[in-house]
Parts: C-alpha cells; sequence; structure tokens
C-alpha cells in the first residue's frame, strides 16, 4: 500500500449470529457475507488500514443479542482477528458508552469505511454520530467557506443490509428500507459507495 494513502479504518457493526434468528427476516443485501469476508481479507493485507469491529450487547435478556444467548457471538465470517479492535455497546450508537471515538482520533484516521448490521439502526446512528463528531475532517453536509477536508466518511452499500419491517400494518421490505436508508446518509453525513469501489481505493480487490 503506498505511503500517501490515506489512513483508513474498516468499522464493522454488530455483524452477529443473532441476527439470523427471528425476529429478523427478509435480509436485504444477498452478497453481504462475500463482501464482509473480502473487505476483512484486504483490510487485513493493507499496510496503513486498521480494523474495529462492535458487538450490541442488548439489555432484554429475550434479546437474540443478549450477552447470555448465543447470538451475541460475531458471525465466523466476520470474527475478529488477534490485534484488532473490539469494542461492545447497549445503545444504537457505538460512539456512546465507549471509547470509539477517541481510539479513531488517536489512529489519526482519513479514512472511516462503514459496514455491518443494520443499515437504518445502528449503521445510521452511528454514521451521523461519527459525521456529527467529526471523528473525521470530512466535507459531507457542507463545511465553511475557506475550508477543504481531505476525509471520508464511507457506508458501503452491499456490505450492509436491513431486514423487513412493519409499521401502521403495513410491511416494509428489507430492499425497500435499506435504500431509503442509504439515501437518507448519502452526502449529508457520508459518501456511499460499494464493495469493489472501496477495495480498488486499497489499492485492487481480493489481494
Amino acid at each position: 500500500m503506498a505511503a500517501t494513502t490515506p489512513r483508513t479504518a474498516l468499522l464493522l457493526i454488530d455483524i452477529q449470529q443473532g441476527f439470523n434468528e427471528p425476529p429478523y427476516t427478509g435480509r436485504s443485501t444477498p452478497d453481504f457475507e462475500d463482501n464482509i469476508a473480502r473487505l476483512l481479507k484486504a483490510f487485513r493485507a493493507a499496510g496503513n488500514a486498521h480494523v474495529i469491529h462492535i458487538c450490541h450487547h442488548s439489555r432484554p435478556e429475550t434479546s437474540p443479542l443478549h450477552p447470555s444467548r448465543p447470538g451475541v457471538q460475531f458471525m465466523e465470517y466476520a470474527t475478529p482477528q488477534p490485534g484488532e479492535i473490539v469494542r461492545s455497546k447497549v445503545v444504537n450508537s457505538a460512539f456512546v458508552g465507549t471509547d470509539l471515538e477517541n481510539i479513531i482520533r488517536d489512529l489519526e484516521i482519513e479514512r472511516l469505511v462503514v459496514v455491518g448490521l443494520t443499515t437504518g439502526h445502528c449503521v445510521s446512528t452511528s454514521v451521523r454520530m461519527a459525521s456529527n463528531l467529526r471523528v473525521v475532517d470530512h466535507p459531507h453536509g457542507g463545511v465553511a467557506a475557506g475550508q477543504s477536508p481531505t476525509g471520508e466518511i464511507i457506508v458501503v452499500s452491499d456490505a450492509t443490509a436491513m431486514y423487513t419491517r412493519s409499521y401502521a400494518g403495513k410491511e416494509y421490505d428489507g430492499d425497500t428500507l435499506h435504500t431509503i436508508n442509504l439515501a437518507t446518509l448519502d452526502d449529508e453525513f457520508c459518501v456511499v459507495r460499494n464493495t469493489e469501489e472501496v477495495l480498488r481505493s486499497l489499492g485492487g480487490a481480493d489481494r
């Protein structure tokens, strides 16, 4: 990886086995697993990149993501390797009740790449907070005159996913909700790209 490549971090949010259980059905993004694996492989091989894993610990004991349940474990394809940063959270934002903000600032990250579950909940909340906190010096949402930030927050469209949800007696499929949530994030809080684009920015796909 060239020395001029921005310091980059891959932030993986809540890729846990509990999302294979009810009530989580009708997931979007059929290539989610493969794309997470490809991104992890590339980031682990890159010389100027870091991998950060976030897991959710639900408070209700009936939740598949409660610490007492097997679903709290990471998916096999997203299991952290020794030396990678792992933090747990109990709310939607990965920045509340954790030292994630300090980690990103201390690493002097210039490009934050966000993937995981789910697009409309913990991914969206964490991205919005990352943007508002300006943990990366980014231009998303506009900048003041005379400023020219060079950092980026990137949400990977085909490495995030959403599930079917119901509201007011109507069911909304995961694909629709995924797309709508990406639309509300793009350009305002981040830039949305796909896996191939992110891999190319690291110097090539499937290294």
